[in-house]
């Protein structure tokens, strides 16, 4: 695993050095599911996408909510550049986060949460198709042919174990 958070804060326009030590609390946390999973079937909703991104920076914020994040896997996703390409890569990384808080027993499972995230932002994928059908991406549609295929799992296992 490659660590990305410094990137993450760079795009996100964090200074590491303002990173205040803090705790989530269960109500942030379950907040912060809740968008992770409206997001998968709205992600073009204005006043969601800026939850989100409250979100996103508070997830980053806290020190008690670790998510392993495949950098291999998170490259493939933020290497193709286009309107929703920013959407894409905080949806992972809410997933990945939404993943550990929803199943804290799996929570040092890298592989699970990383399967998870990637479902979770092919759902997005799909419902910004649904909109806007000139939004395709080919890291997606690879891993929705993965996905259909039955090959997904595997494949996130293979990039990412």
């Amino acid at each position: 695993m490659v660590s990305i958070l410094p990137l993450v804060l760079l795009v996100l326009g964090i200074s590491p050095a303002s990173l205040a030590q803090t705790t989530s609390t269960p109500e942030e946390r379950a907040h912060w599911v809740d968008i992770t999973h409206k997001l998968e079937s709205n992600p073009l909703d204005g006043a969601l996408n800026k939850e989100a991104e409250k979100a996103l920076k508070r997830l980053i914020e806290v020190h008690d909510v670790h998510v392993a994040i495949c950098g291999a896997l998170f490259g493939d996703l933020n290497a193709t550049k286009n309107k929703y390409s920013g959407q894409i890569t905080r949806q992972y990384m809410l997933a990945s986060g939404a993943f550990v808080i929803e199943n804290p027993d799996k929570a040092a499972d890298a592989a699970a949460t990383n399967l998870s995230a990637v479902q979770s932002v092919l759902k997005v994928y799909g419902a910004i198709l649904q909109q806007k059908p000139d939004a395709k991406l080919k890291a997606l549609d690879d891993l929705l042919k993965q996905q259909n295929d039955g090959t997904l799992e595997s494949a996130v296992r293979k990039k990412c174990g």
